[in-house]
């Protein structure tokens, strides 16, 4: 199959030696889009607005905090607290009638809507990230991107075949696209093959991180590490997702 502008990152990411391409896809779109949050997204006002409005979450918000430019970090950090004082400013009123409240036998209480409408006002702004928004979106299209290649280009199938497989978190992904994405029978022959693949990949993954633990007994000293010198890094790799940032290094 001729190449494409949106098929060269998943033929890239296919072509590293990682536990998990798609690890390596989203890792390196997080830096992607961290770089532009504090640089060219500055003077983009549709960007700003919703950044102001959605903010970001913790893991997030540390990533910023260690680039090294903090005025643009600052800047954003200023724009969507004063969004966050707007929407608690909408509270006010209700918030200042309850020390005024009387509780009585037959009186609905205003405590508990104040609470409840309190609570859903603090989870909006705690689980809005305009970082894993964008992440999703985007690794959403490389999985339909992935699973259209693998239908119909047997290079790449063949580079799947031959890769480490995939992070339970990315499995996840792709079964919930296929159907989606590609028709029964094509989507049966995918889901055997990728399972397969997996129970292979596991496999593997487990005799590392029992060789790794049979080295810690003495009478293993002098046993060779093979490929199990770092399987503890590798077995969270394919467990949960890429946690290296060595994007770079590849």
């Amino acid at each position: 199959m001729k190449e494409q502008i949106y098929t060269i990152p998943v033929n890239e990411a296919y072509d590293t030696d990682c536990e998990c391409p798609l690890c390596f896809l989203e890792k390196k779109l997080e830096q992607e889009t961290l770089d532009y949050t504090l640089g060219a997204a500055m003077m983009e006002p549709d960007f700003r607005v919703s950044s102001n409005e959605k903010g970001f979450c913790k893991h997030h918000f540390s990533m910023l905090f260690d680039m090294p430019n903090k005025l643009p970090l600052a800047l954003v950090l200023e724009t969507h607290l004063e969004e966050i004082r707007k929407k608690t400013d909408n509270l006010t009123k209700s918030a200042d009638k309850l020390s005024a409240e009387k509780s009585g036998l037959f009186k609905k209480s205003g405590t508990s809507d104040f609470a409840s409408g309190l609570s859903s006002l603090l989870s909006q702004i705690s689980n809005g990230c305009i970082v894993c928004d964008k992440i999703n979106h985007t690794m959403n299209r490389y999985a339909d991107v992935l699973l259209y290649m693998w239908a119909n280009d047997e290079v790449f199938k063949k580079k799947f075949d031959d890769s480490k497989g995939l992070c339970l978190k990315h499995m996840k992904l792709l079964c919930d696209t296929v159907k989606k994405s590609l028709n029964d029978a094509q989507s049966a022959r995918f889901l055997s093959a990728m399972f397969a693949k997996q129970k292979t990949e596991l496999d593997r993954i487990q005799d590392d991180i029992h060789k790794f633990t049979l080295k810690f007994d003495y009478r293993n000293k002098d046993m060779e590490w093979g490929t199990a010198q770092d399987a503890p890094i590798r077995t969270i790799e394919k467990i949960a997702g890429f946690i290296k940032n060595d994007i770079d290094e590849k």
